[in-house]
């Protein structure tokens, strides 16, 4: 039996902040061998069939199993332009054998297809019948239709219609390798498979600002499926590639609408650097990287005025552009303690003088 997934705590959105209420991995096991809690995740040893179809569903990483790495399934590739991945509980036979054909990313098959690399899948015939059926066959229709979306972005970029193919190798399979283009289906689908990932930039809250506890300090980094997406179109020049935005791709373009306190919650929880505080003596602005957004939603969530959104559009960028500012406020200085600060509106009482106001007010009336 294959072993189980590692879990990183520091790239967890749950240990990043502690109130969040991701639970994608524990949505995608079909075997309930996931426990959350308010610093990550724990992977319970009995319950585990070791698919790694939580390691599919992490937008970060944190959970992670070498055989459906980029890294591995590429190293066992090597200079062939063929490579059959068989899935480990039907049987099949291949050059790379993983937990659940469903663990792969779609980013690592298309991946495969810019190198010249022909993929062929063995074993979807068993999805059905499968240990993982519960949950399996549908991350892995979801995964081919979005690397059938990245794959065909040929027509606009050009030389991507010439990206070797994938197949399936079982005749009687009932999943398909192309993209219906149905984007309300997919969504459906997803939230039936992973339930509140895609619906938590919508939610509406009127709750205070988050604890500064609540927000665990770690270094940025980089997942190793958005590297493999910033390069996938490297070669194409410098125009944009967007595609169609897709729960299981890890990009996202986001927005910062007005109200917002300018406390600064959203950069410091983001796990990938896709925020950054930008100061200096005049102003204050928050800028997005869209090369480094894995489409994660803690940003969303850490936002208690809940003006940080996704861009209302049905596609998201997928090559590096030109860092955006979300927000920019200049700097004043308050007229009673003196202090700097940045905030919205024509204020000239910083906020600490303004909610000392407030708690007179309230003291005394």
């Amino acid at each position: 039996m294959m072993a189980g997934p590692s879990f990183r705590a520091k790239h967890c959105v749950r240990y990043r902040y502690a109130y969040s209420e991701c639970n994608r991995c524990a949505e995608a096991c079909p075997h309930d061998a996931i426990r959350l809690f308010d610093a990550g995740v724990e992977v319970i040893g009995e319950l585990c069939k070791s698919c790694a179809l939580c390691v599919a569903a992490c937008p970060t990483e944190a959970l992670t199993e070498k055989s459906v790495s980029a890294k591995s399934l590429l190293g066992i590739a090597a200079d062939d332009k063929h490579l059959t991945i068989a899935c480990a509980p039907s049987g099949a036979r291949g050059e790379a054998v993983v937990p659940c054909l469903g663990a792969i990313n779609a980013v690592v098959l298309a991946d495969f297809s810019r190198r010249g690399i022909a993929v062929q899948l063995a074993g979807t015939g068993h999805c059905e019948l499968c240990i993982h059926a519960a949950k399996g066959p549908d991350l892995l229709r979801l995964q081919l239709a979005v690397r059938a979306t990245l794959c065909g972005v040929g027509g606009i970029v050009g030389g991507i219609e010439e990206w070797a193919t994938l197949s399936l190798k079982d005749a009687g399979s009932q999943l398909s390798v192309e993209d219906d283009g149905h984007i309300a289906s997919r969504r459906n689908l997803f939230r039936r498979f992973i339930g509140r990932g895609i619906d938590v930039m919508a939610e509406v809250a009127d709750a205070p600002p988050a604890p500064l506890q609540a927000i665990r300090a770690a270094s940025p980094f980089l997942p190793e499926r958005k590297e493999v997406l910033n390069a996938l179109y490297a070669g194409l020049g410098d125009k944009p590639v967007r595609v169609a935005r897709h729960p299981v791709l890890p990009a996202e373009d986001m927005v910062i609408v007005h109200g917002c306190t300018c406390c600064e919650a959203c950069v410091r929880v983001c796990p990938t650097g896709a925020l950054q505080l930008l100061e200096n003596n005049s102003g204050w602005r928050v800028i997005f990287l869209g090369e480094r957004c894995v489409a994660c939603d803690v940003c969303a969530e850490v936002c208690q005025p809940k003006v940080l959104r996704r861009r209302e559009t049905e596609d998201a960028g997928v090559t590096k552009q030109k860092a955006r500012v979300l927000r920019g406020v200049p700097k004043r200085r308050c007229t009673r303690c003196d202090r700097v600060f940045a905030a919205e509106g024509e204020s000239s009482i910083c906020p600490v003088c303004s909610g000392d106001d407030e708690d007179f007010a309230s003291i005394f009336g």
